[in-house]
């Protein structure tokens, strides 16, 4: 359990976050065209009934996963964030396969385990990450479930470009946009593989997506088809290169 103090911290930074993802900045829009891509590589890996997601974020991941699996629940911590997921699957035929739970992760004790949890985009805003990890493996999956982790990656070749302009002292410093969407941590594919199999994972896959080298200010002018193009691109470069990282990884005995 989270100690109070720092539960009402973490309410606190949670409400802040909140209102960039329900009054997104026009540059998100570049983001949420490219989680759209991701979203839908990720989900095709995916497999099982019972489906934990941390976090509805941009609110791209739930509609999909309900419509491909039977139990999805939603831990989130932000009551405005699950409320706005309702709102979009208000109607929705398969909306009652959906179960929201608002909750800091760290308080979360399920009644029953899952086959796959999903950590979307959500390691790099809590304030200790191999807690989490080792939460999954323990409390909420199955024996031998599945994993799968995606969250930006440190190495990126636009965070490498910041630092040739002198924008940055190295990659994986935070910048402006990291500390407006609360990210408290940049992960470089090492650093992920390492928390993954320090908290008792086996990794079963792991690949790099989308090439990006200039900043989404700029990207926002790319069509469609430039935005899937440089998608495609990053599953073809090394993994050390990719804007985004993602790890499928399977729980060993506990």
């Amino acid at each position: 359990m989270i100690e109070t103090s720092k539960r009402l911290e973490s309410t606190k930074e949670l409400e802040q976050i909140t209102v960039e993802y329900l009054n997104p900045t026009p540059d998100r829009g570049v983001d949420q065209k490219v989680l759209d891509l991701v979203s839908d590589l990720v989900i095709s890996r995916l497999d099982g009934d019972r489906i934990l997601e941390l976090g509805v974020g941009d609110r791209i991941w739930t509609p999909k996963l309900i419509d491909k699996f039977a139990n999805v629940t939603s831990v989130d911590g932000s009551s405005g964030l699950l409320a706005a997921m309702q709102a979009d699957l208000a109607g929705k035929l398969n909306g009652k396969r959906w179960t929201p739970v608002c909750s800091l992760f760290e308080d979360y004790q399920p009644n029953q385990t899952f086959d796959t949890v999903l950590a979307t985009f959500v390691l790099e805003h809590v304030d200790n990450p191999g807690l989490i990890l080792q939460m999954a493996r323990q409390n909420w999956l199955k024996p031998g479930g599945k994993l799968a982790v995606v969250v930006p990656h440190a190495l990126s070749l636009h965070r490498r470009l910041a630092v040739k302009m002198g924008l940055a002292s190295y990659p994986g410093e935070l910048g402006e946009t990291d500390r407006r969407m609360g990210h408290k941590h940049a992960f470089t594919c090492y650093e992920m593989e390492k928390l993954l199999v320090g908290a008792g994972f086996q990794i079963v896959e792991q690949k790099g997506m989308f090439a990006k080298a200039l900043p989404n200010s700029m990207l926002a002018a790319c069509s469609d088809k430039q935005l899937r193009g440089l998608f495609e691109l990053g599953l073809d470069l090394p993994i050390e290169y990719s804007t985004t990282i993602y790890f499928l990884a399977e729980a060993k005995s506990r």
